[in-house]
């Protein structure tokens, strides 16, 4: 989805590039070598929400 607004359109910037999408994060994920849900606990946890690994 556009992660930034939540809207559930997986892949739509809304036609600005500062918005991120599954698609972002797929690739960082893929730099750092690891999971998207990895990636994406890493995320939350960096702005202070807790996300346990299941």
């Amino acid at each position: 989805m556009c992660i930034s607004c939540g809207c559930g359109f997986l892949h739509d910037k809304h036609n600005n590039p500062n918005n991120i999408t599954l698609d972002d994060l797929e690739k960082a994920a893929k730099s750092a070598g690891m999971s998207v849900e990895d990636a994406a606990r890493n995320i939350a946890n960096a702005v202070g929400l807790a996300c346990e690994k299941k």
